[in-house]
């Protein structure tokens, strides 16, 4: 058996960023972000997995077991390899080839299912009790020790600045519910916490928005990785949240995300995954819509790296301007920079 040892990668302590370009290109005084991408693995996924494989440390557990649609896994992965506990992972089919690729080189062992839904939670949970291994997924319901890792982005957050909002990309509800959480420490008035979902699987915005009688749909149409829970384990905690700060739920297109992906990188130079890009476009249409204003200082939770995700570039030639000759290149040049000065 490995040694195990502390699980230390660098996690934690992520900056909060100015988005200052983004914010001038749509008229408000002043965006800000929290660089979860940052993380080892780069997600905050890893802060979680520090948490749940010190918790398995503790326990003596034989390993992990969990779910995953690609951050939680690679996360788990790195940590897990770190302490020296082996893991096994079940994740769905439709995982982006970059989430999976990323896990692959610790070693864990991978199952590919057609989908992973609440039973399938609670057969992986049986297994764990079984088999002595530590459960591992991102959901208070079923790691408890693991989400408290989360918290600590609330934590830091009250000690980064004033903010009047929080825009939370949120998918099984358990980093809503941890960042509120971890916000809420000291007794003080919490900033109010936003649930950002994919219009087609918002299951959580949608009760919160009273269109549903439940934070559950039957199935989900979207294509952000990462956010595709229609029965969240939770949901009922995330709704408490954000209610208890006066928050609210949106609901976002995923052409949206996508065309906020590009701006965040075109104009900031912050490449994130599109699930991250989701709740920052529900920023700005709140902005538009009047539900925040020029006085405000709304702050976004920018979770996962955009290398986790590059389905939308696969292209062989996307980005790509071509040019028959350096000739052609000097032309444009020169038809780009003619009305412009010297540097």
């Amino acid at each position: 058996m490995n040694e195990r040892r502390e699980p230390y990668l660098g996690e934690g302590q992520t900056p909060v960023l100015s988005l200052t370009s983004l914010a001038k290109h749509f008229g408000l005084p002043q965006i800000s972000a929290k660089a979860e991408y940052l993380n080892p693995t780069g997600s905050y996924k890893d802060r979680i997995a520090a948490a749940t494989v010190k918790d398995a440390i503790r326990q003596a557990n034989r390993g992990w077991i969990g779910t995953s649609s690609g951050n939680g896994g690679a996360a788990m992965s790195a940590y897990g390899s770190r302490a020296g506990l082996p893991g096994f992972l079940c994740i769905p089919t439709n995982t982006p080839p970059e989430k999976l690729k990323s896990i692959v080189p610790y070693g864990t062992t991978l199952f590919l299912v057609p989908e992973i839904g609440m039973r399938e939670m609670d057969a992986i949970k049986n297994l764990s009790d079984e088999f002595n291994l530590k459960m591992s997924v991102t959901a208070y319901q079923y790691n408890p020790e693991g989400m408290a890792g989360a918290e600590l982005i609330g934590s830091e957050l009250r000690a980064q600045g004033s903010f009047s909002h929080v825009y939370v990309p949120t998918g099984g509800g358990g980093l809503l519910v941890a960042v509120a959480r971890g916000l809420n420490e000291i007794s003080q008035r919490s900033p109010k916490i936003i649930c950002a979902q994919p219009s087609g699987c918002g299951p959580i915005s949608r009760y919160l928005l009273e269109e549903i009688d439940a934070p559950t749909i039957p199935a989900c149409d979207s294509k952000i990785s990462g956010l595709l829970l229609p029965d969240p384990p939770d949901g009922r905690l995330a709704t408490d949240a954000v209610r208890r700060t006066e928050g609210w739920g949106c609901l976002v297109e995923d052409d949206k995300a996508y065309l906020m992906q590009d701006l965040l990188a075109q104009k900031e130079g912050i490449f994130v995954e599109p699930a991250s890009a989701l709740a920052l476009a529900a920023m700005i249409e709140d902005f538009r819509q009047g539900h925040i204003s020029d006085s405000d200082n709304p702050l976004v939770i920018l979770t996962g790296s955009g290398l986790k995700d590059l389905r939308r570039f696969e292209q062989p030639d996307a980005g790509l301007t071509h040019a028959a000759s350096l000739s052609d290149l000097q032309h444009m040049l020169k038809a780009t920079f003619s009305h412009t000065s010297d540097f």
